[in-house]
């Protein structure tokens, strides 16, 4: 039976109307929308996610998981949401069609987020649209932004290097938020178009090839499960703390279908399947069974 450890994320989620309001294409096949949605934005933790439906549709009929990209005050209070999806599937085909003023289904926030321990260095790994799960978590570290409530505290990063790797310059989005909020950006795309021409794991072996400070280093990686797995062995080979949240296809966001299980370890060195919507995203790298 699931321990209230691994369900108070959903128990305090809220399921809200949410009114739609900005939404703008940002790269190729690359859209962001802002929805109004106070509860939200006043509770999510860098790297939690939310399960966004279409309102008043059946069809598609179940909800989609997409992470919290970053969250914003009216001036007053938290109250905007911000996400960023890549047009793949039916869902997303469908919510780009969405406009301002068109209202969504937002459930959130749910998952457990990042809780890395301190370090000097945060070292944010990204491929594809993995990006998406480590912006706040960079704003948070830098101390450019608080999140959560009350909101918690976090020992700040002295620097946060963001690499990110794509298939071509064009997939990149939002790159500049990174920047703003005093990341140091790297980029790799497999056809060259611009950075390193290869993996982001070749743009990690290029970039600390004189060597890192493991002890004062920590990973946070998000994007495609083989691409998590590399990066999990560079870090490990290393010695460096490694956390990644994984992308799991998920249908309702809080344990109860079992779609979304991975294979975990446990203490004694055995593996056991846990829900990614409740356990996780965000699990130790050296706990995945890949």
């Amino acid at each position: 039976m699931p321990t209230a450890s691994t369900t108070h994320h959903a128990d305090h989620a809220a399921v809200l109307r949410s009114r739609v309001v900005t939404h703008d294409q940002v790269a190729e096949a690359t859209f962001r929308i802002r929805v109004d949605c106070p509860p939200l934005a006043a509770r999510a933790l860098p790297g939690q996610f939310a399960m966004l439906r279409l309102a008043d549709r059946c069809d598609p009929l179940l909800a989609r998981p997409l992470a919290v990209y970053d969250v914003f005050s009216d001036g007053i209070e938290s109250r905007y949401a911000d996400f960023l999806y890549v047009v793949h599937g039916k869902f997303t085909r469908a919510l780009a069609d969405v406009r301002p003023g068109d209202e969504l289904l937002v459930w959130g926030p749910l998952g457990n987020g990042f809780a890395l321990p301190s370090a000097g260095h945060l070292l944010l790994v990204a491929g594809g649209i993995g990006q998406t799960a480590l912006l706040a978590l960079a704003r948070e570290r830098l101390g450019r932004a608080r999140y959560g409530l009350p909101a918690r505290t976090a020992d700040p990063a002295t620097r946060v290097t963001f690499c990110w790797g794509a298939r071509t310059a064009a997939a990149f989005a939002c790159t500049d938020d990174f920047r703003k909020a005093g990341c140091d950006v790297h980029l790799a795309t497999l056809d060259g178009s611009t950075g390193t021409r290869g993996t982001v794991v070749d743009l990690l072996e290029e970039r600390f090839a004189g060597g890192i400070a493991a002890a004062d280093t920590r990973v946070a990686c998000c994007g495609p499960e083989p691409m998590m797995e590399a990066v999990a062995a560079w870090a490990a080979g290393r010695g460096i703390p490694c956390a990644v949240s994984l992308e799991t296809p998920m249908a309702c966001g809080i344990g109860i279908c079992f779609t979304c299980v991975a294979r975990i370890r446990d203490a004694d060195g055995g593996w056991d399947y846990r829900r990614t919507c409740v356990e996780g995203p965000v699990f130790d790298a050296t706990r995945v069974v890949w």
